[in-house]
C-alpha cells in the first residue's frame, strides 16, 4: 500500500504547483464505494460535496440513494464524490487537492480527518490524474 501511494504522489507531483514534499499526504477512510451507481439525477459530471456532521451526509446520502458500508467516525470530515473515484488527498496550506479518476456511476464517500486544516475557509479541488481541475469548492472548516 505504501508502493502505490508512493507512486501516486509521483505522479501527482508532475502537475503540482510546488515540491511534492510540500504536501501532506492526508489518509482516506472510505465510507462507500461503488461504480454501479444508479445516478437519479442523471449528473453528468463529477460532483464534490463535503460534509462536518453526521446528520448533513446521511442526509445528501439518502437524497442520492447511497448505503454507508461502514459506520463514519466523529469529528472527521466527510466527503461525497459523484462519478469520481479518489486515489489520492493532498494538502498544503490552504488547498486541498482531491485527485482520482473521473468515472461516470462511480460514487466514493470517505473521511478524512481535519487535524491539518487551520480553522478558516480552505480551498478543495478536485482533479484528474493528468493534473486536469474539475471542480473546486471553498468551505470553512470548523
Amino acid at each position: 500500500m505504501f508502493r502505490s501511494i508512493v507512486k501516486m504522489m509521483q505522479n501527482a507531483g508532475k502537475f503540482l504547483s510546488y515540491p511534492i514534499l510540500q504536501y501532506i499526504p492526508i489518509s482516506i477512510n472510505t465510507l462507500a464505494q461503488t461504480d454501479q451507481w444508479s445516478n437519479p439525477f442523471n449528473q453528468p459530471s463529477p460532483q464534490l460535496f463535503l460534509f462536518q456532521d453526521e446528520d448533513a451526509l446521511r442526509s445528501a446520502l439518502n437524497r442520492f440513494q447511497i448505503q454507508l458500508q461502514k459506520t463514519p467516525p466523529d469529528g472527521d470530515l466527510y466527503v461525497l464524490c459523484l462519478n469520481f473515484q479518489t486515489e489520492l488527498v493532498l494538502f498544503r496550506y490552504l488547498t486541498c487537492k482531491i485527485i482520482g479518476e473521473e468515472q461516470l456511476g462511480s460514487v466514493h464517500v470517505f473521511a478524512i480527518t481535519k487535524k491539518y486544516f487551520p480553522r478558516r475557509s480552505l480551498h478543495f479541488g478536485l482533479f484528474e490524474n493528468d493534473g486536469r481541475k474539475l471542480r473546486g469548492i471553498n468551505q470553512v472548516i470548523y
